[in-house]
């Protein structure tokens, strides 16, 4: 039944595609869940590596993320958001990045290209990071490793971790094809994910404005500071990628697919020869809100990030100290988040 519904996903993306930028590949990765061979993992890794050398952005399909998990966390999403605002600061974002961001809560501030800006962000977020355990040294000592926040409602709770633990499981399955596309052999990258550090984000962009100032964005032009961004988006419209000749395209949402992009760490692991991509979103609509779920898998926090030696040397010297993935991603955090209770 999978292999079907990956036939049919495929033809109906062919057929999307004709109305959305033809730069953004589609990759069927059905492959990873039938015991594949090195020859089979070295193709995917063949075109995921010319998609972060290029664009940066690729859709991927048979990911084997059941469509139930992703239409559930949709509607908890709806549900969230929906709550009084007073109900939800209950949740406010603590200072592990855990819980509920309200609508400005966020403003560019420190971007590897882009000036800081002139509005904050358009859009509110339930962040659930990485369930770390109590009895973890780490546990509320250090950055990152503290407690999620929850609402009451145990259905919210149990949908948002079935879908962390789908997304999670395809994180992982990733993993052999992003290690072989840069070079390594495929299990290079599973110490440095033991475990992953990750980041569930279901976020709301209302209706935009009927007189729109120019510079303000549901989200910023920005690159992700992680490893990967897995993307689910509701058919609003307003993702958009900025191209190496600085054009800026649509990243439609097609049915049955995630949009992986990756993020300035693995960037600088390949001495950017893999390309974080600019991003932003508009929500195109005056009158319909914007839904979308980002899943964002990192390395653990211990991960020291160092370029490569392969993508060293010659006339590419190396961009970028190493620097532990944990250091590296607070002060990020920091700079950008300036609600985070305790910073």
């Amino acid at each position: 039944m999978l292999g079907a519904r990956a036939s049919a996903g495929a033809a109906q993306t062919g057929m999307k595609m004709s109305n959305a930028s033809q730069d953004i590949p589609i990759i069927d990765i059905g492959s990873l869940w039938a015991s594949p061979g090195l020859s089979d993992v070295a193709a995917l890794a063949r075109q995921v590596d010319a998609a972060c050398r290029s664009i940066g952005f690729f859709y991927v399909v048979n990911h084997a993320v059941p469509p139930a998990i992703v239409t559930e966390t949709f509607a908890a999403n709806l549900w969230f958001h929906a709550k009084p605002f007073e109900e939800k600061m209950l949740l406010k974002l603590n200072k592990w990045h855990r819980g509920y961001q309200a609508i400005g809560g966020s403003t560019l501030v420190s971007s590897q290209r882009f000036a800081a800006a002139r509005h904050a962000n358009q859009l509110e977020s339930f962040f659930m990071r990485h369930e770390v355990d109590p009895d973890d040294p780490a546990y509320m000592s250090e950055p990152l490793q503290g407690p999620n926040q929850w609402p009451g409602d145990p259905w919210f709770r149990r949908v948002v971790e079935a879908y962390d633990h789908a997304l999670k499981d395809l994180g992982m399955k990733l993993l052999q094809v992003f290690s072989t596309a840069v070079g390594e052999q495929p299990g290079y990258f599973d110490r440095r994910f033991a475990p992953p550090s990750t980041a569930l984000r279901l976020i709301h962009y209302p209706p935009a404005p009927q007189r729109r100032p120019e510079d303000l964005y549901g989200i910023h032009p920005h690159t992700d500071y992680g490893f990967l961004t897995i993307l689910a988006q509701d058919d609003v419209g307003g993702l958009e990628i900025q191209r190496r000749d600085g054009q800026w395209v649509a990243v439609p949402a097609i049915p049955g697919t995630f949009i992986i992009n990756i993020g300035d760490a693995l960037a600088r692991w390949t001495n950017d020869q893999f390309n974080s991509t600019p991003h932003r979103v508009i929500n195109p609509s005056t009158e319909r809100p914007r839904y979308s779920i980002g899943y964002f898998f990192d390395p653990s926090l211990g991960t020291e990030v160092r370029c490569l030696p392969s993508f060293v040397g010659g006339s590419a010297p190396a961009r970028y100290d190493a620097i532990r993935y944990g250091d590296y991603f607070s002060m990020r955090l920091d700079a950008n988040y300036a609600d985070r209770i305790g910073v």
